[in-house]
């Protein structure tokens, strides 16, 4: 109750405009709507209370999610150098080089989410061949996740690898929130390129399924995947460059309150590797003896093709006459003309 002396015992005007400011707190339980109901109650005796005015205010539940990926590395080139596929791998090193994608399902409020699903499509698979061999999967916030088939089935070795800084910082939540209207879809490096693109459209793909729990306004998911590029298979792949892709989508199915938002909210992004081939460098590719056979080679090849020409005749050169000669011939000519 806001008590308001009465102004006009002191011949004061009687009207007077006064602001309220309210903070509803727990509204898990509130309809679709709260009232406030304003009367004022005077010491006048002729006429004590005014009217009375009801306020309906409206509650909806609303949520501003971002989902949101990156690569390490963004871009692998191919041919390794020093490197040779091995028929049985005992360690992941043996595979080819790690390759990790990292999605974050970030909150930006004002409202929390009671629960959604997370679906990941990764590309393991490339005509019955590994592509990127899953290894490990880990998470960071309220998520668990499972798949559909076993994680490194082979059973290599794991290596325990440090996060770069660089995706340490990518796992630190952003304050600003995206811009409205923009595309959700991730953008990679490979549009620039004339690639092929492989994703789960045309390859086989493992499945991860995810739940998300309650995630309030600031609050994060992620899920890191770390796998190894086979290389076994991509080195078939001779000078065509590949985006390996995956994809990831979510969607909330509930909110911790009474009422509920009127769509569920969906997103979906996707995150690709790029596949490069560079031109390898000799001096590290080739041997040095492999090196100096093929110069002594050439060189024997040389040696044999010049005695060969040699023993041919190659090299005669005809003798330029002599002065004797060329007055013979003369004299000859001459006496031949006489007698003509």
């Amino acid at each position: 109750m806001l008590l308001i002396p009465d102004f006009s015992v002191f011949g004061l005007p009687a009207q007077l405009a006064v602001g309220l400011r309210f903070s509803v707190q727990r509204l898990e339980d509130a309809g679709p709507k709260i009232s406030f109901e304003l009367q004022i109650h005077s010491s006048n005796k002729d006429n004590s209370s005014s009217n009375l005015v009801t306020l309906n205010m409206s509650i909806t539940a609303s949520a501003q999610l971002d989902l949101r990926g990156v690569s390490h590395p963004s871009q692998v080139v191919l041919p390794f150098p020093n490197w040779q596929p091995k028929e049985k791998p005992v360690k992941e090193d043996d595979v080819g080089p790690q390759v990790t994608h990292i999605y974050e399902l970030h909150n930006f409020g004002p409202s929390s989410i009671g629960e959604a699903e997370l679906q990941v499509g990764w590309p393991s698979r490339y005509h019955d061949e590994n592509l990127l061999y899953a290894m490990e999967i880990e998470t960071d916030g309220p998520i668990s996740c499972r798949t559909n088939t076993s994680l490194n089935p082979h059973g290599l070795q794991t290596s325990t690898l440090q996060d770069t800084p660089e995706l340490l910082g990518f796992l630190r939540n952003r304050s600003d929130p995206p811009p409205p209207h923009r595309s959700r879809r991730s953008v990679s490096t490979a549009e620039s390129f004339s690639t092929k693109t492989l994703n789960c459209s045309n390859l086989s793909c493992l499945k991860i399924m995810c739940m998300v729990g309650r995630l309030d306004r600031g609050r994060s998911a992620v899920i890191k995947i770390r796998s190894r590029l086979w290389a076994h298979t991509v080195l078939q792949w001779r000078n065509d460059p590949y985006s390996l892709n995956s994809t990831v989508s979510f969607m909330v199915l509930s909110v911790p309150y009474l009422v509920q938002p009127p769509t569920s909210s969906q997103l979906r992004a996707s995150m690709g590797t790029l596949v490069l081939w560079g031109t390898p460098d000799v001096s590290f590719a080739v041997p040095l003896w492999v090196i100096i056979l093929a110069i002594l080679l050439g060189l024997l090849v040389l040696a044999i093709l010049t005695l060969a020409m040699w023993k041919c005749g190659f090299f005669d050169r005809a003798r330029p006459p002599a002065d004797d000669d060329v007055s013979d011939q003369e004299k000859l000519t001459s006496d031949q003309t006489g007698d003509a």
